[in-house]
């Protein structure tokens, strides 16, 4: 924590860079003017000078960024490549994001259904499409300040690169359903190459509300591992340092190639390349300092970053994990658990407490569980990513590929059944996920913090299990606050208008069997059987009808976005 010259200039950049794409570059050239004043004023001539040209970079970087965008006016058909798999709605439909030439940003394109895949299951990143449809203003800081809504179809299949990175996703998803049973088939993909197609809705919702979903998502974490993973087996092999290095970058290389170009991919690469540097380089280059300039880099790079929330989270979980997982180590030290369960904690905490302000901004909820969660998942995400990584390497081979990636899929399958098998568990906890805005989260994380900053950890940590207990047993007794649901999970709220469900063209059916065919221009089934388990998820078709189950779940309340509520909370 020594090397923070850079911290300034990041913080700049950042600054900047947000308040050109929030219309305010008054306001930007006002920050990076101020630091420099200040910076000058301290005598640091030379921290000044950094600061003024790197955020002068990243303004005019913006600004010619945002005017480009400007000029783009699409009308009639629009053609681009997918820049990433398409995102399937809560409310219903598909979002798209597309390159599109001379366009300098991700088109965003909102269709109700999904165009034909090219040979794939579903469109993967770099298929080029068309989109017949209607432009209006988006609502979102970005670049690009328009969406496109309508039918999008498949022009080519991706190629090259992407093509071939496409194709190991389809044959891993085909060993994957072959081979491993339901509790690992939307882990696998996930974790290792990013591939979220086989995770319904219910199982993606799964892992959001236990701080899990970063497991399916390629990020810093997955290159660290990796990476790390090659280091250690040349050192194992007695490599020199830069042999091990060099393993570790070629390591990076084939993570980069079987996982394909999508942008959330180069900038966990960047990242996690930065990262080695930085403790290879250790004795020159602080963990921070690499950290600064990755944000300083993929910045210029990439302007809208400045308003993405997946790259906030990153920052501050890296930032989190290099500045305070050292300090949490030494204040749990004294409780007596054991080194390993130590250090999981201290990173799982130090992750945690700098995200989850970030995460009630970004959705106005929290997973409680998360650090438990995280803790008790540590183990078995190494040998997941790893051996996973070998498998997907290993359906590229003729003849043997499929057989021999089975076996060594049937060799951590154990391990993806263990993080299902605790996701179930801590999302099943009275009061898993909560309603909270970020003021609060800050407060209530800032008296923990406190705690250990007077040295009380046992006294810390036994409030917080004795605060846990007593709301978790109000809340299974049904005696929770107003703003909690009772059973766990988050407030039952919507910024949606209620649908009067009598004023709905309702298909009325006595069991599942009879729901299909389902006439035209239904816009609500019914099923009046009442067998079965009373559900914790809304059901919906694959045209997203609702269906409701008055006689099983009770009354359920439907909004206009797409979304159900269950009267009695459970859903």
């Amino acid at each position: 924590m020594r090397e923070l010259r850079l911290v300034p200039a990041a913080a700049s950049v950042w600054a900047a860079t947000l308040a050109v794409v929030l219309g305010w570059p008054l306001v930007g050239l006002g920050v990076v003017g101020a630091v420099v004043v200040a910076a000058a004023l301290r005598r640091h001539i030379g921290q000044a000078l950094v600061v003024a040209a790197t955020g002068g970079v990243a303004m005019v970087v913006a600004l010619v960024r945002q005017a480009r965008a400007a000029a783009f006016a699409p009308t009639g058909r629009l053609e681009g490549e997918l820049q990433s798999a398409p995102v399937a709605l809560d409310s219903g439909g598909w979002l798209l994001r597309l390159d599109v030439e001379g366009v300098p940003g991700a088109v965003p394109v909102f269709s109700e259904s999904l165009p034909e895949g090219a040979g794939f299951a579903t469109p993967p990143a770099g298929t080029r499409v068309a989109v017949d449809g209607t432009v209006s203003e988006s609502n979102r800081p970005g670049v690009v300040d328009v969406v496109v809504t309508g039918e999008v179809t498949t022009v080519a299949a991706p190629q090259g690169w992407a093509g071939w990175a496409a194709g190991v996703t389809e044959k891993f998803q085909a060993v994957v359903l072959d081979t491993v049973g339901p509790a690992s088939q939307g882990l696998l993909p996930g974790m290792v190459l990013g591939d979220v197609g086989l995770q319904d809705a219910a199982e993606r919702t799964l892992y959001i509300e236990t701080g899990l979903s970063h497991l399916s998502a390629v990020s810093g974490a997955n290159v660290v591992v990796v990476t790390a993973a090659a280091a250690l087996v040349a050192r194992w092999a007695r490599a020199s340092p830069l042999g091990q290095v060099l393993s570790a970058v070629g390591a990076l290389a084939v993570f980069v190639t079987l996982v394909g170009a999508e942008p959330s991919v180069l900038r966990a690469a960047v990242t996690g390349m930065v990262g080695l540097l930085a403790v290879v380089n250790s004795s020159r280059m602080e963990p921070v300092h690499g950290l600064c300039l990755a944000i300083i880099g993929l910045l210029w790079w990439d302007t809208e970053l400045a308003v993405n929330y997946g790259f906030a989270l990153s920052v501050a979980a890296t930032a989190g994990i290099v500045a305070l997982q050292p300090v949490f180590y030494r204040w749990l030290a004294p409780l007596g658990l054991p080194d390993l369960l130590t250090r999981a904690f201290a990173v799982a905490v130090a992750a945690d407490i700098v995200t989850i302000p970030i995460v009630a901004l970004m959705a106005g909820e929290v997973s409680v569980v998360s650090i438990v969660a995280n803790v008790a998942v540590a183990p078995a995400t190494a040998p997941v990513t790893v051996v996973g990584l070998l498998a997907a390497i290993a359906v590229n081979i003729p003849g043997i590929g499929a057989p021999l990636a089975g076996v060594l899929l049937k060799v951590v399958e154990p391990c993806t059944w263990w993080i299902n098998s605790v996701a179930h568990a801590v999302r099943d906890l009275p009061l898993a996920v909560v309603a909270v805005g970020p003021v609060a989260v800050t407060l209530v994380y800032g008296w923990v913090v406190a705690g250990f900053l007077f040295h009380r950890p046992r006294l810390t940590v036994t409030l917080v299990l004795s605060l846990a207990g007593v709301l978790g047993l109000a809340g299974s007794l049904g005696y929770a606050p107003a703003w909690i649901q009772a059973r766990g999970g988050a407030r039952l709220h919507t910024s949606a208008p209620e649908v009067d469900l009598t004023g709905l063209r309702a298909h009325v059916v006595d069991t599942d069997d009879d729901i299909d065919p389902v006439p035209p221009g239904t816009q609500v089934i019914v099923v009046l059987s009442g067998e079965g388990a009373a559900a914790d998820r809304s059901t919906r078709t694959q045209d997203h009808i609702p269906v409701l189950y008055p006689a099983r779940d009770g009354p359920v309340r439907v909004y206009a976005d797409g979304t159900q509520h269950a009267v009695d909370g459970r859903f």
